[in-house]
């Protein structure tokens, strides 16, 4: 992470990405700018331009230390310019959406000035999205769900691990590679187990068990949304933040790159099927999801941003 904030997504990528930005801004005027937590020039190019901007995460708060680093690899692209430094994670009063569920969140939100809660809510659901068919005539018993996120699922070995861990267990599984992996690429499987390209994880999740996956930021949250329990295999990017926090606040369990084999998956995938807790734990955070404010209730806030057009230079 201190590579990839700082370093990638602060300083070798904001540049660049300003060339491109700065036309677009100028020609469309748009009144407000909602930029992602990895996103950093489209803050800088909104202050550049007089647009209203906000910072839109997409799961748990970037450690302070990261966080200060990226902001002061910002500083002087934003003295260049002349402008307010907006800073990195809220550290300079930007709006922060926080879309994380307060149990799961770092302490250090506390310190932000200007935070708004935002419920977290699946981008592949809708009324025409629908698990298929088959899913609702599966075996009544518990039902495994992995998936390995849309990056890091070129890894078949780690599929294979998992598979070999499950494969003699009394459970439904399912396994999506993605869209452009290979289901055949796995070998011939038992008929308890189920290997997809893709199936929208929010159909899917409600069915399920319990959720194997890579501890994908998105990934985490749908599972939280589901009440589902999880164990979490890290492999890169702000996945081990997350695993620390999954098994931290009691929601699943982690297995570290080092420690994967198919016995600790077998081990691990029966105690969080057992134990209770997990389940119960999970569905704490479902309910204090459930209670986040709505997107549509947090829109009057993000108006509120927007300068009235008056104020605007250049705005007819």
């Amino acid at each position: 992470m201190r590579y990839q904030l700082p370093g990638l997504f602060a300083g070798v990528r904001v540049p660049p990405m300003l060339d491109d930005l700065g036309p677009i801004l100028a020609d469309w005027q748009p009144d407000l700018l909602i930029h992602e937590s990895a996103e950093m020039a489209g803050a800088i190019a909104a202050e550049a331009t007089g647009i209203a901007h906000l910072e839109h995460s997409f799961g748990i708060l970037r450690p302070g230390a990261f966080r200060r680093l990226a902001t002061q690899t910002l500083a002087p692209i934003s003295d260049r310019l002349g402008i307010r430094n907006p800073g990195v994670g809220g550290i300079d009063g930007e709006l922060y959406l926080d879309v994380c569920p307060p149990g799961m969140q770092q302490p250090e939100i506390a310190a932000l000035q200007n935070v708004q809660a935002l419920r977290p809510v699946g981008f592949d659901s809708g009324p025409d999205v629908v698990p298929p068919a088959w899913v609702a005539g599966l075996p009544r018993r518990p039902t495994v769900y992995v998936t390995m996120g849309t990056v890091f699922n070129e890894q078949v070995e780690i599929f294979r691990t998992i598979l070999a861990g499950l494969r003699d267990e009394p459970f439904n599984v399912i396994v999506t590679v993605g869209g452009a992996g290979d289901p055949a690429s796995l070998g011939p499987q038992p008929d308890h187990v189920r290997v997809e390209r893709y199936i929208p994880q929010s159909q899917l999740l409600p069915s399920c068990h319990l959720f194997i996956s890579h501890a994908g930021s998105g990934a985490m949250l749908g599972a939280l949304g589901a009440g589902v329990p999880m164990l979490a295999i890290p492999q890169g990017a702000d996945q081990f933040m997350n695993a620390d926090a999954i098994a931290g606040t009691g929601v699943g369990l982690r297995l570290m790159p080092s420690e994967l084999d198919a016995v600790a998956v077998q081990d691990a995938v029966s105690r969080l099927i057992e134990d209770r807790r997990f389940a119960t734990a999970a569905r704490e955070q479902q309910d204090a999801i459930a209670t986040m404010p709505s997107p549509e209730s947090v829109v009057p806030i993000l108006e509120s941003l927007i300068s009235p057009l008056t104020s605007r230079p250049g705005r007819t």
